[in-house]
């Protein structure tokens, strides 16, 4: 999180570059003032531009070659056609657009290295640089982190190793090596951003068996090359630590997505939930008057790479003990109270997750959460479902405006929600979770599949 926070804040650096070069462009080479609007919008669209190009990938660095690139992307490519066509919609005169131009290139180019070096010492200490498990045998494994090691500008700060062959009875070392039965563990216990597969690319059972332990978690998985020499310039390849990797895997959301995501679920599920709060305390009154019980039923459910959490909803059903094997809810079920059947048909009942949006167990949009035993009675039936968790689960998903909520009486029905979820976390963006949100209501009026 801190390195995509950093990466933000250089991001920022450069758009108020841009801005601070359009104010000061016409007190040294004259011409109109340009509108603050059309300033601040000109500045993001440099910024946004950079980012889409790739020049702010921090593992390459931010070093001579990518100021030149950053400087010549700015200044002949997005400034100044940005700037005449605000002025143009704005109605004013252009203002002086290769001042703006070369100021901008030049801002860009002096903050950039100064950035750099400060992302540097950073990762130096620990503190930015990605943190790295390797998978394979002993020799190959060894291989990959004395290359890693020998990257003088320490992107890649290695976590363990998980033996695939050979694996020690117990963990060695403080934990450092251990077998790929652990892999999952210490992806979790280390807060592992990357992972290394150091087996031989001929040898597919052994990849299958590695990569089956690793695609439901939420990292980036690298192959390493049985001969890594010819590969060292990275063309074509992922880089990692100085070392080129064939990259195979990505997490879903990553770098500045992760925090429009969260910003996203925090600043609209906080907003919401005081939108509201009337209509909860209205609820919470009827469920108190139709049944003796608690207005709120708590359970366990899994989330965000495949931890339990407790997830918040009304209480629909008549209060009793939690059953070990919880089933699902059916037509005419005996279980459901009056109001909860209302609850359940509108869903209402799962606005309190609101509740876990804002304190980030949950988002607005994602994979519906299951419970524990459905999550692993399902795990064992349908292929990659516990992929669905690489997302934090959501109040609503693309799933559910689909026609996929509520009861899955069969097994293909859960397979079809999974695909949902799937194509949902690969094709993620601000504008998909809006149209989610806004198809919602919609689709809890149908009621389909909701007793």
């Amino acid at each position: 999180m801190l390195r995509a926070v950093l990466l933000t804040v250089g991001r920022l650096i450069e758009g108020l570059t841009v801005a601070a070069a359009g104010l000061s462009a016409p007190l040294l080479a004259g011409g109109a003032m340009p509108q603050p609007l059309a300033v601040a919008g000109v500045a993001l669209l440099a910024a946004h531009a950079l980012a889409a190009a790739g020049l702010y990938e921090a593992e390459a660095g931010y070093g001579r070659r990518r100021t030149v690139l950053a400087s010549a992307f700015l200044t002949f490519l997005v400034v100044p056609p940005a700037a005449s066509l605000a002025a143009w919609l704005g109605g004013e005169p252009p203002p002086p657009l290769l001042a703006w131009a070369v100021l901008a290139a030049l801002g860009v180019a002096a903050a950039r290295p100064a950035f750099a070096l400060a992302l540097a010492r950073l990762a130096r200490w620990g503190q930015t640089a990605r943190r790295v498990l390797v998978i394979g045998d002993r020799t190959r494994a060894l291989e990959a982190l004395s290359l890693i090691a020998g990257d003088e500008r320490r992107w890649a700060f290695p976590v363990g190793i998980c033996l695939d062959r050979d694996p020690p009875a117990k963990a060695l070392f403080g934990g450092f090596v251990a077998g790929l039965d652990e892999a999952e563990r210490m992806v979790r216990d280390e807060d592992v951003d990357d992972v290394i597969v150091a087996v031989p690319w001929t040898d597919t059972a052994r990849l299958s068996d590695c990569l089956s332990v690793l695609r439901p978690l939420t990292v980036d998985v690298h192959l390493f090359p049985e001969t890594p020499a010819p590969f060292m310039d990275g063309n074509g390849l992922s880089v990692l630590g100085g070392v080129p990797m064939a990259r195979i895997a990505t997490r879903p959301l990553s770098g500045w997505r992760v925090l429009v995501k969260a910003a996203e679920d925090r600043v609209l599920g906080a907003l919401l939930l005081a939108l509201v709060s009337p209509l909860l305390a209205a609820v919470a009154l009827a469920i108190k008057l139709d049944s003796p019980g608690p207005v709120f039923f708590r359970q366990s459910r899994y989330g965000y790479d495949n931890r339990p959490f407790t997830c918040f909803k009304f209480r629909s059903m008549v209060n009793r003990p939690e059953e070990l094997q919880v089933r699902q809810a059916t037509r005419d079920d005996p279980r459901v109270t009056r109001v909860g059947r209302l609850l359940r048909r509108t869903s209402l009942d799962e606005l309190p997750q609101l509740i876990n949006v804002v304190n980030g167990t949950m988002s607005l949009v994602g994979p519906r959460p299951h419970a524990v035993s459905h999550h692993h009675h399902y795990a064992r039936l349908v292929d990659d479902y516990r992929c669905r968790h690489r997302m934090k689960p959501g109040i609503t998903g693309w799933a559910q405006i689909n026609g996929y909520r509520g009861e899955t009486a069969t097994v293909e029905l859960m397979r079809k929600r999974v695909i949902h979820d799937l194509w949902y976390i690969d094709h993620w963006s601000l504008g998909l979770d809006l149209m989610i949100l806004a198809r919602t209501p919609l689709a809890c009026l149908k009621a389909t599949n909701a007793y």
